[in-house]
């Protein structure tokens, strides 16, 4: 049966690795029942003020608006509980049916309410204008679904579009990740002479940045090519995901292209993500420069894509899952103790699934379910120092929506290209503490490597992913193969590598592998925005010292309760600025030379 917590056979250190899912619904998948029950009752009350909204006034408006966020923290908690424990365990049945019947719960209930938001999006400015709550969550959350006006179809039809989605796009990415979490993958960890090993799909990741050359060509081609042996059937997925995003949000609802969907959910105009990506394109120079010098100094006479993540030494740093926790809370401590208060409070509650095991989703992710609970975390720490950084990366999420908790159900999450801001920023704070102690200059250089290196898996690495999906998108709507898409993706790989790279035929396979361009079309490109703004941050930081923590905490603490646009200007960024995103890419370039002078 399934329950509330994951199934591991053992526990490695002294910290909960086992989340406790007991605060998202009470007693386990027992409680999901009496869940149900009070969410379907909320919403029919709620449905009992359609006959009265024309004559609703201001306090009205604001008690619907009290009863909506009521019967939406219901949904988000059934609908996390169940995410959460399919991930932990996707192989489980139980699990996958509590999924099914999560997201048919969440269309229904969808459904049911949809009549308030089209009756608010409905009415002229000057009547909404009357009506805005004093509230200024209340208020942002108006202002949002108006702006949705102009891609809203009428209520029969979202209402069909909802009911689809459950056995359409969300039931293929499901599927994705049942097959994918599934694969064990054979690699010889000494390369060809080393005995076989079976492993999970993160204790692969973590061999592309193996010290032996060897290992790291082998894990790569052991994950490349199971990819490959289904990649007829997942490249169909992804088809079919393509399709169906471009069917619902350009044919139907008039979005201007693909990406417009997502950039309108962000609250950030085309011009800014255009200017974005063309920058990460114009500047693919300053990692090909990186990888250069890389290669130097590992005495590689070409790089290869095999090798980008090596690192410097070739002794494998081990760091146990107790002492990564007490490295991140540490360096956090040194910036500011509420920051790090907040990061031990995930830890103690409980909410964190620490270790990889078979069938459990890879990657690691925040889960932020309400204002008032710590969220939850999943990472899959398997001991290299890389799994420290993503303890901080994760972390930061959490912290940033427990800064965010004064805001509202409905406006204390912060869209997506804001979402990386304090978890890029925690990895700063990370390396700073290990650069700053740090005394052997080998060391160092070691350190310094590494982390340029995750620089480009976070900004140039995730761009390169969005440009790859805009002309995905575009070549499926075209009658794109599978094999159209691969070579699509080898091409664009080998021209953002540029010739001093080389990039190996089974890389074309890449694209099948990446979950987030099936769950989240687009997203990616929030993660070289969140990147880029960070080092901004951070330089602030470097020169003010102390004084710049308040600013930073503010800006964290307003959540999705103001644009994104009105957010940064607090602090002085420009978003449609070339020369903004240019200034990101000088630091790397700073850092780059600072690598070459150690």
């Amino acid at each position: 049966m399934a329950s509330g917590r994951s199934d591991v056979p053992r526990q490695r250190t002294g910290l909960a690795t086992l989340w406790d899912l007991g605060d998202v619904v009470t007693g386990g998948v027992r409680g999901l029942d009496a869940l149900r029950t009070e969410l379907r009752d909320e919403i029919t009350r709620f449905e009992q003020r359609r006959t009265s909204l024309a004559g609703l006034n201001r306090q009205g408006l604001a008690d619907a608006l009290t009863a909506y966020s009521r019967a939406q923290e219901l949904r988000v908690r059934i609908n996390s509980f169940t995410q959460m424990l399919f991930a932990a365990d996707t192989r489980n049945q139980e699990a996958k049916v509590l999924v099914d019947q999560s997201s048919d719960l969440w269309a229904e209930t969808d459904n049911r309410t949809l009549f308030f938001r089209l009756w608010w999006m409905g009415l002229p400015d000057d009547r909404a204008a009357a009506l805005k709550p004093e509230s200024q969550d209340d208020a942002y959350f108006l202002d949002t679904l108006r702006r949705l006006k102009p891609y809203t179809l009428e209520e029969k039809v979202e209402q069909a579009i909802n009911l689809k989605s459950t056995t359409g796009m969300w039931q293929w990415t499901h599927q994705y990740d049942s097959v994918t979490s599934s694969y064990t993958f054979t690699v010889n960890i000494r390369g060809k002479r080393g005995k076989p090993r079976k492993l999970v799909a993160n204790e692969v990741i973590r061999l592309f940045a193996a010290p032996r050359a060897a290992t790291r060509e082998s894990a790569y081609v052991a994950y490349l090519s199971k990819y490959s042996e289904n990649g007829d059937m997942l490249g169909d997925v992804y088809r079919t995901v393509v399709r169906d995003w471009r069917n619902e949000y350009v044919k139907m609802r008039g979005y201007h292209s693909p990406i417009s969907a997502r950039n309108v959910e962000n609250e950030v105009t085309e011009e800014a993500v255009g200017t974005l990506l063309a920058e990460c394109k114009k500047n693919a120079s300053v990692f090909q420069d990186f990888f250069a010098l890389k290669a130097k100094l590992l005495g590689f006479r070409r790089m290869s894509r095999y090798h980008i993540y090596a690192p410097l030494s070739r002794k494998e740093r081990r760091v146990s899952f107790e002492e990564g926790v007490d490295q991140v809370g540490r360096a956090f401590e040194s910036f500011d103790h509420r920051f790090a208060s907040l990061f031990r409070r995930t830890f103690e509650e409980g909410h964190v699934d620490a270790y990889p095991r078979v069938g459990k989703r890879s990657g690691a992710y925040c889960m932020s379910v309400t204002p008032r609970m710590v969220p939850y975390i999943m990472l899959n720490f398997a001991g290299s120092p890389r799994d420290v950084y993503t303890v901080a990366h994760e972390s930061g999420h959490a912290i940033h929506s427990q800064l965010a908790s004064s805001h509202n159900l409905l406006t204390f999450q912060p869209t997506l290209v804001l979402a990386e801001t304090a978890s890029v920023f925690g990895e700063m704070i990370l390396f700073d503490d290990m650069m700053g102690k740090e005394r052997d200059r080998e060391v160092k250089r070691a350190v310094l490597l590494d982390k340029i290196s995750g620089m480009y898996g976070t900004i140039g690495r995730q761009a390169h992913f969005v440009i790859f999906e805009i002309e995905a998108h575009e070549a499926v709507d075209h009658g794109a193969t599978v094999d159209d898409l691969g070579a699509i993706y080898l091409r664009n790989l080998r021209r953002q590598f540029g010739k001093g790279i080389e990039v190996p035929e089974e890389f074309r396979w890449e694209w099948v592998a990446i979950p987030h361009i099936y769950h989240t079309p687009f997203y990616c490109y929030a993660y070289a925005f969140g990147n880029l703004l960070t080092l901004a941050l951070y330089q602030r930081y470097r020169k003010e010292g102390k004084d710049f923590v308040p600013s930073y905490m503010r800006l964290l603490s307003h959540g999705g309760s103001e644009s994104p646009k009105d957010i940064l200007a607090e602090v002085g960024v420009d978003i449609e600025s070339a020369a903004f995103w240019d200034a990101g890419f000088d630091v790397i370039r700073g850092m780059v030379s600072e690598l070459r002078g150690l």
